[in-house]
């Protein structure tokens, strides 16, 4: 723009005409817009008579226009007009600028007098006061002085930016990467993940020139210009700032140019036009322009911020180098209004620019390093400053090295060496290169032979070259001495370490400018002469001016300091440990903001390379082995980062930049050794590609680089290492320019296994280049070019390769715009080329996958040389619109194709005609598996004709189609049948399907499919499900049903069938011999299935006679399931008519259904006329109490019922027998009744005799219910029980209850529970009277209840057993309750257990029971009977009663029996004080051997005591010697048992002496003592004393040694009459073990053997072998032999037959256990045959043991062991127990059965839940540990309704989940899924 001068004193007349007719129409518009009274003086311009004229027109824009009009006609006048409409009326600057520069000085004296126009006097004093009013105006005026002042002071800071560039700059061929940028996502994401700044695949990506990005600024808000250090963005804003200076950028009006390395000076808060003026300031003389009295601040300042408000569109700010600001960048505040005049910090107005918050409208510029970016808001337009590539690196160079006499020999070097050229393509360091080869030329025509090798050695290089350009003869410069000047960097040691200080000074501080005092003048001046700090004026924050100083470039800076960090004394370890880190090129939000390039960890590791060492001694004066270790430092961290396996991208190329640095080969093997590379989003170096050759090349392996989404210049492409096994790249940046640069490459890696160019622009001259580089690649086993632009002759290009190409595995092509025709080529492609597998096509958005994959190479060679034949091919050609030539091209290819085994066509449009062609093909296709056609346009017709395949197809065997919803059809095909020779033979053997599910069938359509269907003999199912077929339908369906001869099940769900069709099912599930059952539910689901017996299929397969309907049974036992409907009454009457007709066992589900009282009405008229009903199954049946009532009349109007169960919610049925049940039982339970339903009950169970179990649980019948039931109780002809639980009674009607003990003769027990589980239950006598029995538990009893209670038992004279458990008894009652006991004659068992009684009440009670007339035992069970309140009570019973026979106190429960003729037989003891008990027993009270004292009371008292029991108790050598004493008193005793707890050494030893003196001993126990040698020297010499001795027991006993086991073992053989011995568990070597067979074989009445766990101390393993057959010898002739133990004693195999020897003369034995005796089936075998003639047997245990085949045979056994209780068989090897498991229910008397750990499935614990009931006994069921899932365990759970013995099941640890183990276990309680 030309400069225009501030005063013009008469302008030309020509000029201002012409002007004015040049914006003729903007001035009008412009005037329109401003009001009229602004326009009124423009009016009376015209004068009087133009002025009628104007306004007489009315339209106001037509006035304007003449008034216009009329001023253009006259210069004079028009200058007048314009003049004055500047001064009146708001125009545009620039409109006004182009009228004031023809129209002059508003204020002009006009001398001429203009005719018909007013005086010029007057007009100009008018002008000069609008002047004066209007200062504002006048600044507009002055707006282009401000204007050339902005221009002048950018045009003087390019001069000094550009001082010392070797060529001009030009914007035209600097390179932009430009990203239009949509706001991104990944901002709001910046705060918690990092944030990739380069190379995003989200932008749009263009590559202009700088000169285009700076002519589009206006039309973006922001801009942001990203660059590395040294790119030039600071260079290219001071060239743009002077050409909008020259007026080449003439969109803006004013344009600032900030730079944040100044701003980062200004602390204070200023206004937008103070910043400005502070570094863009007014003209000097602008105050002295029109002499008036106004400031410059006032009148410039204020005009240029009225200006930019107005308009903001005119104005360009930009911020160079915000890498470089202190501050980062914060969000404007969305509440914060700006306000102009207001001062804020530089950061609040510079983050208002760019979020457009202040200026809107304006265009903001700022430049930055790549990863600084990250805090700005988003841009619209981001570029990436693109560095040089080599052809601009040679003008360049050719550029500096013009004129210097060096020749062509620089530019060759820096061309020809590889690192060097890298480091160039960054426009600084092309620089700097220049400068070093400049230097190294100077000194001769060729320089040394080794350039630098890395960018630290450049530096070097450029430090020293700097450093020789210093004068000579400075202070700083002067040689040392005379003679050959020494290096530079040992002449300028000192200064250059100073240098270094303040260079590593501003890292640490964040200071890029220093101020000129602040640097030493002397430093300063050697710095600036050496080139490497450059002075420059600085503006201060006052507005002041002063001098700075900056290192010539920051990597600059950063390099002194790592001299510094590598050369001074005074940085230690620690200090460059924490400058050394890796840095990521990915920035979050949080990062802390750094204003240098981050490249000082680069230098510190460059300066650890040999080649630097010199210099670097040179620096520090020799002092070599400081730099060393520093060096040997650097390394160790580097190495610990490389062995790190948690490197991102980023930070991964930082390492590989340090170890190239540091040229160090081993550390850079050890980065490189990894299997990949992963660097995606960020922008690649020549100079990055270049470090990661050097690692990959030094690691010397083979490596995956995955560069997808990266930037980077093709000239990277050279320095790709040969080594690759795969090779990524993902972006739009790579076209065929790349593709032909990169097929130049990829021969050079003969390792390359994968290779991948996707989301690219590769079009098919790049595809055809790629595709014939690749043939140079042998092991090229993945390819994929997805997402490009190849089309169809790119698509042929890349299949013409694909046959040479023999390592092949897959290859992707898909979204790259191929047509149909390209893909059917491919498709021809797989018919000629035998090794590919499988083609996958999407036709959707740009055929957006195509997959190509191949067989291995072995596969295909094998089937070349007729080895095993390729199958499983298959071709997807998904979502493809296919016209009927389309389908028939298709088919002739794919009939080319051989060995397909899938075809899927999903997503296809086409017409019936087109699937008609493909129904013609099916003949030619060889499919092995299925066609498949989801979501095709396959209409119902078309569905038909695919159907008719079924018959004519030898091959196919099912179609499934699926037409509404989510559309699925395939046609399956038959791969067994391909192997037959093809005919409608083998067709016809083949079972087929058919599925048409939601397919809109109608009647008529299926007569159509009943005609195909004629051809399809083998047609097994058939589902039609989801149609609209229909009564009618099902009609046509079941009339089709004689040639179905194969059908095995029919599926109509859905299809609008009414009761009408379920009544056509029920006659033909009776006249149709083939279906056994018919399943209907009209609720939601709306099922109805049929199943079948393939009667018809049996006949055509197998060529023999087949047996009559009534034979084969396949009629015999049908299903009939109506549920979850409304069953009305005439739809029962019409249902059981035809049921009635049914011949064989019938099963009638009308579960979840509903039934009204009139159903069942008509329901149980029917049931005697269904004779072959057995099950009626009514579970969660909605009907009414009345309607329950009424189905359990069917006990009287049906006489072959034999249950009736019945529940509102849960499994409810009648069960029937064939001809008659001779019992019933009935449960109604879950009901709320009422006393009325309650009578009517009871009037119909009257009329029943047969009932066995009554069970009215869960009713809630309440008092009144109960005492309403019980007034009908004897009425009613009940044998067996009445269960009444959980009917919330209160004492009241539990005392009810319990009169039924004596109002009812046939009643024989109650039991009552009143705690958590109410329990209550009575029993009737069955076989004979044994007399009443009564249980009371957990009752809170008062007296008023206690003499109720006990007149009832006053009324119950024959009453043998009452017990009192868990209640609460008050005192005042238990005299009542006393004395009513004391008066029953009949009591015989009185169990008293936890009442909270004290012991005074039991004596008072045995006072009152004084002598029974019969035998009584009271057993009491108090917690506080331990210890020496035992003892007491003991004593004291025996004092109180002298009748006791018997009392013992087994932990906390006594047990007292009084004899009624104790005192008869011994009459002469009548009148003494002698008591007449035989038995005492103390057994696990906590006795001590102080609480023994009461064995003098025993002594003295006792005479006739025959038994004493002192076991489990602590008895110390005190209690043994206590004891001793009293033995010999007791003449009469027989039995002693002394099981100890704990005891000593010596006790075994007291005893014998006092039982040396026992002459009537029988049985004698001494478990769990500890024997020593002494003790079992005694021992072994009073046995043989003991000339009765029947039994002993030693088991657990511990002898101290062998040689006391040995006499012990010896004693015990002397004793001949020994009965039963008891050896569990006692250590016996060999010697004592054959000490003890021949024992054995000395007594001849040996009845009970326990030897488990005897264990061999000493001795080989033969001699314990030995051993153990000799003791199974010695049992030979024990014919009286009942139980044998013989656990762990390892007998083998062999050891088992000797055993099996003598088992069948064993005719008594009751207990067997041979628990893990290293038994296989060998002996298992011989065993279980042996076992068999064992028919007494109670208890097999034969656990641990490996009987797989044996457990079989066992099964056959058990019916013979017809006693049998006990059967472990615990981890016997084998899972096969179902045939065991079925014999169980032979074992009537089975109790305790456990199969655990045996891996059992379902079948086992199916086969359980069938035989349970069988076993009326069976307490224990152990499944722990084995594989039964939810199915077997809701089978066991269904089968213990009717196993009430059983107490527990345990399926611990199988495969049942949490979840139904729950549910289970609520159900049934008796289910234990814990390991307790």
């Amino acid at each position: 723009m030309e400069e225009v001068e501030a005063e013009t004193d008469v302008p030309a007349e020509t000029d201002v005409l012409a002007v004015v007719a040049e914006v003729r129409s903007e001035l009008v518009e412009v005037l329109y817009s401003n009001p009229d009274e602004r326009l009124q003086h423009l009016y009376h311009l015209a004068g009087p008579e133009a002025l009628e004229r104007i306004q007489s027109v009315a339209d106001r824009n037509e006035r304007i226009s003449n008034l216009v009009d009329h001023f253009s006609a006259e210069p004079s006048a028009c200058t007048l007009f314009v003049q004055m409409a500047c001064m009146e009326c708001e125009l545009p600057l620039h409109l006004e600028t182009r009228l004031l520069s023809v129209a002059g000085d508003p204020r002009a004296n006009h001398d001429e007098e203009t005719p018909g126009h007013p005086d010029p006097e007057l007009i100009n004093h008018q002008l000069d006061e609008e002047v004066l009013q209007r200062p504002a105006k006048r600044q507009r005026i002055d707006m282009e002085s401000y204007i050339t002042a902005v221009k002048n002071t950018l045009l003087q800071k390019f001069e000094q930016v550009t001082q010392g560039v070797a060529r001009a700059v030009q914007l035209d061929k600097a390179r932009v990467s430009l990203q239009h940028r949509t706001p991104s996502k990944q901002r709001d994401r910046a705060e918690r993940a990092p944030l990739p700044q380069e190379g995003e695949e989200g932008g749009v990506e263009d590559v202009v020139t700088v000169e285009s990005l700076l002519s589009s600024l206006s039309q973006s808000r922001l801009t942001v210009l990203l660059g590395p250090a040294g790119s030039g963005k600071t260079v290219l804003m001071h060239c743009a700032g002077q050409r909008w200076a020259h007026g080449e950028l003439p969109n803006f009006h004013l344009l600032f140019l900030l730079e944040f390395r100044q701003l980062n000076l200004v602390t204070r808060e200023l206004s937008l036009r103070e910043l400005l003026f502070l570094f863009f300031p007014l003209p000097d003389d602008h105050n002295h322009a029109h002499g008036h009295a106004y400031t410059e601040e006032e009148e410039g300042g204020e005009a240029v911020l009225a200006f930019m408000l107005e308009n903001p569109e005119k104005v360009c700010v930009i911020f160079d180098g915000y890498d470089e600001f202190r501050s980062k960048f914060t969000p404007w505040k969305p509440d914060t209004i700006w306000d102009p005049r207001h001062p804020l910090s530089v950061l609040e107005l510079f983050s208002g620019l760019c979020s457009g918050r202040i200026l809107l409208g304006c265009s903001v510029l700022v430049t930055c390093r790549p990863r600084n970016t990250v805090d700005l808001p988003d841009s619209d337009v981001m570029g990436v400053l693109l560095g040089f590539d080599r052809q601009q690196v040679k003008e360049y160079a050719e550029e500096y090295f013009r004129g210097t006499g060096h020749g062509e020999g620089p530019i060759h070097y820096l061309l020809a060496n590889r690192h060097i050229l890298t480091m160039c393509y960054v426009p600084s360091l092309c620089h700097l290169c220049c400068v070093c080869l400049d230097h190294l030329f100077s000194h001769g025509p060729h320089p040394p032979l080794q350039l630098p090798d890395t960018v630290t050695q450049v530096y070097l290089q450029i430090l020293t070259t700097f450093l020789s350009r210093v004068p000579e003869g400075g202070a700083a410069g002067r040689a040392l001495g005379e003679g050959r000047a020494p290096p530079p960097l040992q002449r300028y040691r000192a200064v250059l370490r100073r240098l270094c200080q303040l260079a590593m000074q501003g890292l640490d501080d964040s200071s890029i400018v220093f101020c000129a005092q602040d640097v030493p003048s002397d430093l300063l001046d050697f710095a600036t002469k050496a080139g490497l700090l450059s002075q420059f004026e600085l503006t201060r924050e006052d507005g002041s001016r002063g001098m700075g100083c900056a290192f010539i470039h920051l990597a600059m800076q950063e390099f002194l300091g790592a001299l510094h960090l590598m050369t001074s004394e005074g940085v230690d370890e620690p200090q460059l440990r924490r400058k050394l880190n890796l840095k990521t090129r990915w920035a979050t939000r949080t990062d802390p903001k750094t204003v240098f390039a981050d490249t000082l960890h680069l230098y510190v590791c460059g300066l650890t390379a040999p080649a630097c060492m010199p210099h670097l001694a040179q620096l520090v004066g020799g002092g070599r082995e400081q730099v060393q270790k520093r060096q040997g430092v650097v390394l160790k961290i580097l190495s610990s980062f490389a062995s790190s396996t948690h490197l991102t991208g980023p930070k991964l190329v930082e390492l590989c930049r340090c170890a190239h640095e540091t040229q160090d080969v081993p550390l850079a093997g050890v980065v490189g050794a990894r299997p990949s590379f992963e660097l995606r989003n960020i922008h690649l170096t020549p100079v990055d590609m270049d470090a990661l050759d050097f690692v990959i090349s030094a690691a010397g392996r083979r490596i995956g680089l995955d560069i997808a989404g990266c930037s980077m210049a093709m000239e990277c492409l050279q320095a790709l290492p040969s080594c690759i096994d795969y090779l990524i790249f993902r972006s739009r940046k790579y076209g065929d320019a790349f593709a032909g640069v990169l097929s130049g490459i990829l021969p050079r890696l003969p390792t390359l296994r994968r290779f991948e160019l996707v989301c690219g622009s590769l079009k098919e001259a790049g595809a055809a280049k790629l595709a014939s580089a690749l043939e140079s690649c042998p092991e090229i086993a993945e390819l994929n070019l997805s997402d490009n632009n190849l089309r169809d002759g790119g698509l042929r290009k890349v299949l013409e390769v694909l046959p040479r190409l023999t390592s092949l595995c897959s290859v992707s092509l898909g979204k790259n715009g191929c047509s149909l025709k390209g893909v059917l080529t491919l498709l021809e492609k797989m018919a000629v080329c035998p090794s590919i597998r499988a083609v996958q096509i999407d036709c959707q958005k740009r055929m957006s996958k195509i997959e190509v994959s191949f067989f291995k190479r072995s596969e295909s060679l094998s089937a070349q040389e007729g080895g095993t034949p390729i199958t499983g091919r298959t071709v997807s050609l998904w979502n493809c619109y296919l016209t009927v030539e389309n389908m028939n091209t298709l088919c002739q290819i794919l009939a080319r194709c051989p060995d397909l085994s899938v075809i899927d066509l999903s997503g296809g449009r086409w017409a019936d005609n087109g699937l008609q062609v493909l129904v013609d093909s099916l003949r030619t296709l060889t499919v092995s598996k299925e066609i498949v056609l989801n979501r095709s346009t396959v209409s119902l017709d078309g569905l038909l004709v695919l159907t008719r395949s079924l018959t004519v197809s030898p091959c196919m065997y099912a179609v499934d189609a699926r037409l509404q919803e989510s559309m699925q059809v395939s046609v399956l095909f038959s791969p067994e049948a391909q192997r037959h020779t093809p005919g409608m033979s083998t067709a016809k053997r083949i079972p087929k399907r058919l599925r048409l599910v939601a397919c809109g069938l109608r009647p008529a359509n299926l007569s159509r499919l009943c005609d195909t269907l004629r051809d399809c003999p083998t047609l097994e199912l058939l589902d039609v499900s989801g149609n609209a077929l229909g009564n009618k339908g099902l009609k046509q369906l079941l009339d089709f049903l004689p040639w179905l001869s194969a059908i095995r099940e029919i599926d109509v769900s859905r299809n609008a069938v009414t009761m009408e069709g379920v009544l056509l099912l029920a006659g033909t599930l009776c006249t149709c011999r083939s279906l056994h059952e018919v399943e209907v539910s009209l609720g939601d689901k709306k099922t109805l299935v049929m199943k079948f017996h393939s009667i018809g299929r049996r006949q055509s397969e197998e060529s023999q006679e087949v047996t009559s309907p009534v034979e084969n049974g396949l009629h015999l036992n049908k299903k009939f399931s109506l549920t979850h409907s409304d069953v009305q009454p005439s739809s029962i009457d019409k249902l059981c008519g035809k049921l009635a007709q049914c011949p064989g066992m019938l099963e009638l589900n009308l579960s979840h259904s509903s039934l009204g009282d009139v159903s069942i009405k008509r329901l149980l008229k029917h049931l005697p006329g269904l004779t072959a009903l057995q099950l009626l199954d009514v579970s969660h049946v909605q009907m009414s109490t009345e309607g329950a009532l009424l189905l359990v009349r069917s006990l009287i109007d049906c006489q072959r019922v034999k249950a009736v169960e019945l529940r509102p919610q849960g499994e409810a049925f009648i069960k029937f027998h064939q001809i008659k049940a001779e019992q019933v039982t009935c449960k109604l339970t879950q009901y709320q009744l009422t006393c009325g339903n309650v009578e009517k009950l009871s009037e119909i169970l009257q009329q029943c005799s047969r009932i066995s179990d009554l069970d009215l649980s869960g009713n809630l019948l309440r008092d009144e219910g109960v005492q309403c039931f019980m007034e009908f109780l004897p009425e009613l002809q009940i044998s067996s029980s009445v269960k009444l639980h959980d009917n919330r009674l209160t004492l009241t009607g539990v005392l009810c209850l319990v009169n039924s003990i004596t109002v009812c003769k046939r009643v024989v027990a109650v039991e009552v529970s009143l705690g958590m589980e109410e329990k209550y239950l009575i029993r009737f006598i069955q076989d004979e009277d044994n007399g009443k029995a009564l249980s009371l538990r957990e009752c809170y009893l008062r007296t008023v209840h206690l003499q109720k209670l006990s007149d009832i038992l006053q009324n119950c004279p024959r009453l043998v057993r009452l017990e009192l458990c868990c209640n609460t008894l008050q005192n005042e009652g238990l005299q009542i309750l006393q004395r009513s006991l004391a008066r029953l004659p009949s009591l015989q068992i009185l169990g008293i257990r936890k009442n909270g009684l004290r012991a005074q009440v039991i004596e008072d009670l045995l006072k009152e029971l004084g002598c029974p007339t019969n035998q009584l035992e009271i057993r009491v069970e108090e917690p506080w009977i331990r210890e020496e309140a035992a003892v007491q009570l003991v004593s004291r019973c025996l004092e109180l009663n002298s009748n006791i026979r018997k009392i013992r106190a087994n932990k906390s429960t006594v047990s007292i029996t009084l004899d009624k003729d104790a005192s008869r037989d011994y009459s002469m003891m009548a009148t003494s004080t002698l008591s007449l008990v035989k038995s005492i027993g103390l057994v696990d009270c906590a006795l001590r051997g102080q609480h023994l004292h009461f064995l003098h009371f025993i002594k003295q008292k006792c005479p006739l005591l025959q038994e004493l029991d002192l076991s489990h108790n602590s008895i110390s050598r005190e209690g043994a010697e206590f004891l001793s004493s009293t033995l010999p008193a007791l003449a009469n005793l027989r039995r002693l048992r002394l099981e100890s707890k704990q005891t000593s050494e010596v006790g075994v030893k007291i005893l014998t002496q006092g039982l040396s003196q026992c002459h009537s001993l029988e049985s004698l126990s001494l478990a769990h003592h500890v024997i020593n040698d002494e003790g079992a020297t005694a021992l072994a010499r009073t046995l043989p004393k003991l000339q009765h001795l029947r039994a002993i027991d030693l088991s657990c006993c511990s002898i101290l040694t062998a040689a006391g086991s040995h006499d012990l073992v010896r004693g015990l053989g002397q004793c001949a009459s020994l009965e039963d011995i008891s050896l569990d568990s006692v250590k016996l070597d060999a010697e004592g073990i054959m000490y003890l067979a021949t024992g054995l074989r000395s007594m001849a009445s040996l009845r009970r053997l326990i030897l488990n766990k005897i264990t061999m101390t000493t001795g080989s393993s033969e001699q314990g072998g030995g051993a153990i057959m000799d003791l199974l010898q010695s049992l030979e002739g024990f014919q009286q032999m009942e139980e044998i133990e013989l656990d762990e004693v390892r007998m083998g195999d062999c050891g088992v037959q000797e055993l099996v020897r003598h088992l069948r003369s064993w005719q008594r034995l009751r207990r067997i256990s041979l628990s893990e005796n290293c038994m296989s089936d060998v002996g298992g075998e011989m065993l279980v045959e042996a076992l068999g003639h064992c028919t007494a047997l109670e208890e097999i245990i034969l656990s641990s043991n490996s009987l797989v085949a044996s457990a079989t045979k066992l099964g056959l056994v058990l019916p013979m062991l017809t006693r049998l209780r006990v059967l472990h068989l615990v981890k016997i090897g084998t899972p096969e127990l179902t045939g065991l498991a079925a014999s169980l229910g032979h074992c009537v008397c089975v109790e305790e059965v456990s199969l655990a750990w045996n891996d059992c499935e379902d079948a086992v614990a199916v086969k359980l839940a069938q035989v349970l009931p069988q076993c009326q006994k069976l307490k224990s069921l152990d499944l722990e540990c084995n594989k039964i899932s939810s199915v077997g365990a809701e089978k066991l759970a269904k089968s213990l309704r009717s196993c009430p013995s059983v107490e527990v099941v345990r399926l611990w640890k199988n495969r049942v989940t949490n979840e139904v183990a729950e549910r289970l276990q609520a159900e049934e309680p008796r289910l234990n899924f814990s390991s307790t």
